[in-house]
């Protein structure tokens, strides 16, 4: 429902049963850096079975290619017995071109799918067009959009985030109250001689110290939300 409204949705699914892994459009599967299929997750079976790696009967898509991708699958064991060459004098091709990461990946740049993606992507940068290429030096990290809008909206997700946790800022008001109350009890009533000179001075301290300790609980903005960063 939120997508229809125009929201774009990012989740992550942990060991998607069939009924889920069915509704994927597209799929790509990386591993170490490498891209070892991108395209169509219909065809993903059809593609893993051209290169050597059947699925069992019964057995999860999901679960297969990660079985594959690690290489303590069943499939990829009965695969590597299947394939392996009759001829004694030549070197099984997964020996011959080290684990199975780097065997599936050469194996997808020599497959059409890739071909096709590199295609889509050539257009893709003739489309572009002569001013937005770049070279490495000047290449950029850029924002798509702009200070004053991200300040908007992290501001107002703060301000959320206040108004629905009304704890903390009630305890944080109580506490300045209270403090407020104590600092003018003790300094009630200064008079203006030298030591009502002191004793301002003491105040604006005392003031200006605990401001700057009370700054430190922002620490706790950057501790709970660190682990959602990385």
């Amino acid at each position: 429902r939120l997508s229809r409204r125009g929201r774009t949705i990012i989740f992550s699914i942990h060991q998607p049963r069939y009924s889920i892994f069915k509704l994927f459009d597209s799929l790509t599967l990386l591993a170490s850096g490498k891209v070892l299929y991108h395209g169509p997750a219909k065809h993903a079976l059809e593609y893993f079975s051209s290169i050597g790696y059947e699925c069992e009967p019964f057995n999860n898509p999901a679960d297969f290619f990660l079985d594959v991708i690690n290489g303590d699958s069943t499939a990829v064991a009965a695969s590597k017995e299947d394939h392996r060459p009759v001829d004694t004098g030549k070197v099984a091709e997964d020996d011959m071109d080290g684990s199975v990461v780097d065997v599936l990946h050469q194996k997808y740049l020599s497959s059409s799918l890739y071909q096709s993606t590199k295609e889509a992507l050539g257009k893709v940068e003739l489309g572009r067009g002569s001013k937005q290429r770049l070279s490495k030096q000047e290449h950029e990290i850029t924002y798509a959009n702009g200070f004053l809008t991200q300040l908007y909206w992290v501001s107002k997700r703060s301000l959320k985030n206040l108004i629905r946790n009304p704890q903390a800022s009630i305890a944080q008001i109580a506490v300045t109250i209270i403090l407020a109350l104590v600092v003018g009890a003790i300094f009630f009533g200064v008079k203006l001689d030298r030591s009502g000179i002191q004793n301002r001075v003491g105040s604006l301290f005392f003031v200006t110290t605990n401001q700057c300790f009370s700054s430190v609980s922002a620490i706790e903005l950057f501790i709970r939300d660190k682990k959602l960063f990385v």
